[in-house]
């Protein structure tokens, strides 16, 4: 049996790799070691390292990297901390492969305890472009560290074999968050109403906005007081809102939403983490996603979801018919949202096309990973 080692160390990107995790525990070619890190083990973002043991992964490995603000030096401090943690992890599990996904500070240093310990790393999702968050040179760099890379787009797979990878060990598989479409039984509204306390006869807007790490605080904490500003004129809706994520800025961005919750109960929603099979659910149903996530830009197409994307954390990636592109001020912000009910928007809604793939992502890497 081959050992693989699988990190996840968010919430966003455990739902884009739950399958993965769960094919290759199931598949008795190998032996899957998980290691649960970063926000999963905080409070602060719901420790949601319970909800990887609801789905029934319950034998795994727990560092905590001590994440107890989101200051930059904390974070780097962190890092430090994790970096010692995991090698020790190495020293006694010894992999055959260790898999990253995505671009999370998180994993710089699990790859450059990998790469110096001799340990393989193949990495989900390298490739991107995302101008608006140094998750951009943090991706590069596990990219330029990994010997296999699964990139979940044609463009990507290129951008990867151009920066000098070796061309035989990069396989265009698809975004694996789309597995979710074809493997989850979603709720209807109905259930969602009742879930959430929500008014089914009401529009339901998903805001999910997290900090845009090449700004200042103060830069991104006007842009958010802008989006909320603008939901607060809108009649006739209700909005559903998660949380930001680990990055700099994140705690800052919490406080200021919960406490707009607060003044605006029967219409701001604010969760801690929502989960997969609920977000790809509400997704389905809202009228349109705002903010600046990555699941509005990879996810949402495949539902058919209008998507408002905010600010510059997303530019450069691959952008379907269903995303309206806006900067941070109320006046851009307010025409985006205008845009979502004009005939020219909803004709191109009607055939938005992904180019993330078919929702077999899953399936292509074990089948690759059985063969390297």
């Amino acid at each position: 049996m081959k050992k693989i080692c699988i990190i996840t160390s968010s919430r966003a990107e455990y739902g884009v790799i739950r399958w993965l995790i769960e094919e290759i525990n199931n598949d008795n070619f190998f032996e899957l070691q998980l290691v649960v890190t970063g926000s999963h083990l905080t409070p602060e973002f719901g420790y949601t390292y319970k909800e990887i043991e609801k789905d029934g992964f319950l034998d795994y490995y727990k560092i905590d990297m001590l994440l107890t603000t989101t200051s930059k030096s904390n974070i780097a401090k962190s890092m430090g901390v994790l970096s010692i943690e995991f090698s020790d992890l190495m020293e006694r599990i010894l992999p055959d492969l260790v898999i990253v996904t995505g671009d999370r500070y998180e994993l710089l240093p699990i790859c450059n305890s990998s790469l110096v310990m001799g340990i393989p790393i193949a990495h989900i999702s390298g490739g991107d472009i995302t101008e608006g968050a140094i998750d951009n040179q943090i991706r590069r760099a596990i990219s330029a560290m990994a010997t296999y890379h699964f990139p979940g787009n044609q463009e990507s797979g290129k951008r990867l074999i151009n920066m000098g990878l070796n061309p035989k060990n990069v396989f265009v598989v698809g975004e694996p968050a789309l597995d979710n479409f074809n493997r989850l039984k979603t709720l209807s509204r109905i259930e969602l109403a009742k879930k959430f306390n929500l008014d089914i006869r009401k529009k339901w807007y998903l805001l999910t906005y997290h900090p845009e790490t090449t700004r200042s605080l103060n830069q991104n904490l006007v842009v958010i007081h802008n989006i909320i500003e603008v939901l607060k004129e809108i009649d006739n809706v209700q909005v559903i809102i998660t949380k930001t994520n680990a990055d700099y800025g994140g705690r800052e961005i919490n406080y200021y939403l919960e406490k707009e919750t607060e003044k605006e109960k029967h219409r701001f929603f604010f969760f801690d983490n929502l989960g997969q099979l609920n977000y790809i659910s509400l997704m389905k149903e809202v009228a349109c996603i705002i903010g600046n996530s990555s699941s509005g830009i990879i996810e949402a197409p495949s539902a058919k979801c209008p998507v408002i994307n905010v600010g510059n954390r997303q530019t450069g990636r691959l952008m379907s018919d269903n995303v309206i592109c806006c900067n941070g001020t109320r006046e851009d912000i307010s025409s985006a949202l205008a845009q979502l009910n004009s005939r020219k928007f909803l004709e191109k809604l009607k055939f938005t096309e992904t180019p993330y793939g078919n929702g077999h992502a899953t399936e292509k890497i074990i089948d690759i990973l059985k063969s390297l």
